[in-house]
């Protein structure tokens, strides 16, 4: 019977891609500079995720700030793409809840709120875009 060979094709190719997006999202790469001093880990994405320094404390604090730095990536993301292709656009949402998966809200709040510019303009008022529209944050 055709169709269910091609059931099970399906089934096992879907299968094989949880599989490899699983095994993806645990790859970490680990590099030392020659002297020993300075060590990186980043994800398959090429996000830093931990710096090791002689000074321990002064590492915490660039990892903390590249967290925070992080965070901020879906607002900013959501207003380029407002001004841009709109709220309406179904991929807009896709790609913000994408974002906030990979750059999640930090414990504390950002220092300041950065400003998008696209095109010529710049006046964004630091209002969060899409409450400003009445749509999902």
């Amino acid at each position: 019977m055709p169709g269910a060979d091609w059931e099970r094709q399906v089934e096992s190719t879907a299968a094989a891609y949880r599989q490899m997006s699983e095994r993806v999202e645990q790859i970490l790469a680990t590099e030392t500079s020659l002297d020993g001093s300075v060590q990186v880990t980043v994800s398959a994405a090429g996000v830093l995720t931990d710096l090791r320094l002689p000074d321990r404390g002064l590492a915490d604090q660039i990892m903390a700030c590249i967290r925070k730095a992080q965070a901020r990536i879906p607002g900013l993301m959501r207003t380029a793409m407002l001004e841009t292709v709109g709220p309406q656009d179904p991929n807009t949402h896709l790609v913000l809840a994408s974002a906030r998966e990979r750059f999640p809200v930090t414990e504390s709040p950002p220092n300041h709120a950065d400003k998008v510019v696209v095109g010529d303009k710049d006046d964004w008022d630091e209002r969060p875009v899409l409450e400003d529209i009445g749509g999902p944050s």
